[in-house]
């Protein structure tokens, strides 16, 4: 069969369904990957997978109703051109425009794929209130056209139905988008002194509350050391740069840029946190803990799902600097209790979270097995 993927950024093409991609490839299947080139080489590691890629332009966090609809139109005629069996999409704008597009293209074989219900559905300011009287009608259209729709963790899939987007549509929660347990291989320890945070620097990633936490902490436990990977992004809640100097300035904490590949960053530190507003699956989490790393993350959707509270780490109350500043100190001041908490992290990341058990689920819901 021929399927036609859809994503909203190049790279997650890759990073993060490039296992996936692979698995179908290795399955038989002829593999068209679309979504914005914002790196310039993703054609080439594409290819390496066995697929082929195709460019497409799209603002994924625009909203202007002409230029959504332009998209519709240029993902309808991309998807004519390839003529695919199958047609997957992931995260909002190829979730929506994209299986509506793939519907009107004639594709009998229709899957979304929930990465995560993101701040547009859940927030309740009057401005994401308006949104979602546009957002909410145009997901119950386009997840009508699917065969199944699947999600990553239980909360969004009621908070979806809740909202009445989804209702007796074929579901499948697969708990996780998976990781490659051979890359993200257990790393020893090299300090005992270094928390990071990853993720793009948004406020729904809580990059804000790890400033806070860090300066918290940093003034009790002057030895402690707190790092940030991930790129400054285009969400109107996004850290500035001049913003982010200002504290590294001052010496509570180290920017390390951003990255294709976290692991050395990982294995170089002691603690991974994500103090996230709000995840379809903490992707972070779990390569961290699958390298042997004990993780903090808030009490959220997505998050609680993954962290084992007390076991493989620590779940904190959502915007609550204090409380992280307080575990992470914690985490330092008993480092043989941390040592107990990646070594079950690790287990349970082999257990749950193995890509190829992860992409049998998807290949067999999908018919591609």
């Amino acid at each position: 069969m021929k399927i036609f993927i859809l994503g909203s950024y190049g790279p997650s093409l890759v990073n993060f369904r490039g296992d996936m991609i692979k698995a179908m490839v290795d399955s038989g299947h002829e593999v068209v990957a679309c979504a914005p080139d914002d790196e310039g080489n993703i054609k080439e590691k594409l290819i390496n997978l066995g697929a082929r890629y195709v460019s497409i332009k799209m603002n994924r966090t625009g909203m202007n109703p002409l230029k959504d609809l332009m998209l519709t139109l240029e993902i309808i005629r991309k998807v004519k051109e390839e003529s695919p069996d199958v047609f997957l999409s992931y995260t909002i704008k190829p979730n929506i425009y994209g299986s509506i597009a793939a519907y009107f293209a004639g594709v009998k074989n229709i899957y979304g794929l929930m990465t995560g219900a993101g701040s547009v559905i859940r927030g309740n300011t009057l401005k994401l209130k308006f949104i979602q009287r546009i957002i909410v009608p145009l997901y119950k259209f386009s997840f009508k056209k699917c065969k199944v729709i699947f999600f990553l963790n239980s909360d969004d899939l009621e908070l979806f139905k809740k909202k009445k987007i989804v209702d007796k549509q074929k579901i499948t929660v697969i708990g996780s988008s998976g990781i490659n347990i051979n890359l993200f291989n257990k790393r020893p320890l090299r300090n005992l002194d270094s928390f990071l945070f990853i993720a793009r620097l948004i406020k729904d990633k809580g990059i804000y509350d790890f400033l806070n936490a860090a300066k918290i902490a940093k003034e009790k436990r002057p030895n402690m050391q707190f790092k940030i990977l991930g790129p400054f992004d285009t969400n109107p809640t996004a850290i500035k740069p001049e913003e982010l100097k200002k504290w590294t300035d001052s010496g509570v904490v180290e920017y390390l840029g951003k990255t294709e590949d976290v692991r050395p960053y990982i294995e170089e530190s002691f603690v991974v946190t994500l103090p996230s507003y709000h995840e379809g699956q903490g992707r972070v989490l779990v390569e961290a803990m699958a390298m042997g790393r004990a993780v903090i993350a808030t009490d959220v959707s997505g998050c609680r799902q993954t962290v084992a509270n007390g076991q493989t780490g620590f779940l904190v109350p959502l915007r609550n600097p204090l409380k992280l500043a307080e575990k992470m100190i914690e985490m330092y001041d008993n480092p043989e209790m941390t040592f107990e908490m990646a070594e079950e992290g690790h287990k349970r990341a082999i257990e749950k979270y193995d890509v190829n058990k992860i992409n049998n689920i998807l290949l067999e819901q999908m018919e591609l097995k």
